[in-house]
């Protein structure tokens, strides 16, 4: 085996000789990581492994991101995409070494998407009913809450001492404020997709799509898979307005105030997460130059003239 020893890839190798594959195993890397900008394979080192004719992607979860990632709720959010058809199936998960085998999508033949593979309006339709795939699908048995989340970031960062942006308090602040007009409004809960990264999409083919990764799945407001989705494929006001139309058939007001400001729950999240990670982590990525890029997005979002009026919108 061409393999380079790792701890992700010793315990690789013991999850698979507790099922009997680790004689017949052949076992390569698979992606590299990369924080900034696209956060691709970052939370899991990734391994191609063959047995005879038969191979899968095998997903390995990295010692800095234990406390971040839960990996039972990856699990039942990955099965029930897998059942909606909207991802891979999974095949064979070791919990206690944090291991997971999914099926393999030919690299000859899938690729991860690039933004500009999304962002047309056909292939945004696209994007969109593989999104609905998951959230007319089968519900993972718990909640995705993004603020639960950001709590986790906000008591790690404490305790590490991580160095926060000079407005960090303030946009704490202003972070609980969208939360809380995000909620005051009666929701339609459905499965989600959690991640919004065209990295986190495969195309194939023939174009057809699949989506990956649901570490940030479970169930939730389907406008939150719409808004990370957007404030990643569109820079401009109209874009996300139209983006809006094809996937409700209009934009109200009221829709495009709260993609806005899910958005911007999102970036604060990536931005604890990437200046944790880069004061915490002993792997050599660019973690707090992604936070920089998100907490800029997130900043400027929050100074936009209209903040106050999304929120008084919501609230109603």
């Amino acid at each position: 085996m061409m393999l380079t020893e790792s701890p992700e890839s010793l315990r690789l190798l013991d999850a698979l000789h507790a099922v009997g594959l680790g004689n017949d195993a052949q076992v390569g890397h698979g992606t590299g990581a990369v924080a900034s900008p696209t956060r691709l394979a970052t939370e899991w080192a990734g391994f191609v492994v063959a047995v005879g004719a038969q191979s899968w992607y095998a997903k390995v979860l990295h010692d800095d991101m234990k406390e971040l990632i839960d990996v039972a709720r990856t699990v039942d959010a990955s099965r029930c995409a897998a059942q909606a058809e909207a991802t891979v199936a999974l095949r064979i998960v070791d919990m206690q070494r944090g291991v997971l085998l999914f099926d393999r999508l030919e690299a000859s033949e899938w690729r991860w998407a690039r933004v500009d593979d999304l962002a047309s309006p056909e292939r945004l339709d696209a994007l969109w009913a593989a999104k609905r795939q998951v959230h007319d699908g089968p519900a993972p048995m718990f909640v995705s809450s993004p603020m639960d989340d950001i709590a986790r970031l906000r008591a790690l960062c404490r305790r590490d001492a991580v160095e926060l942006p000079i407005d960090g308090l303030r946009t704490d602040d202003c972070i609980d404020r969208a939360w809380n007009a995000l909620q005051a409004s009666d929701v339609e809960v459905v499965p989600l997709h959690g991640d919004g990264l065209a990295s986190n999409v495969m195309v194939g083919p023939q174009g057809e799509l699949k989506l990956i990764d649901f570490d940030y799945g479970g169930c939730g407001d389907p406008w939150y898979d719409v808004a990370i989705t957007l404030n990643e494929l569109y820079q401009f006001e109209p874009q996300w307005r139209e983006g809006i139309v094809r996937w409700a058939g209009r934009c109200d007001e009221a829709d495009y105030a709260r993609c806005r400001l899910y958005a911007l729950v999102n970036d604060w999240y990536w931005t604890l997460w990437g200046l944790w990670l880069g004061t915490t982590s002993p792997r050599r990525l660019e973690f707090t130059k992604l936070a920089q890029w998100t907490s800029l997005r997130c900043r400027q979002g929050i100074q936009d003239a209209r903040f106050e009026g999304w929120l008084r919108l919501l609230k109603g």
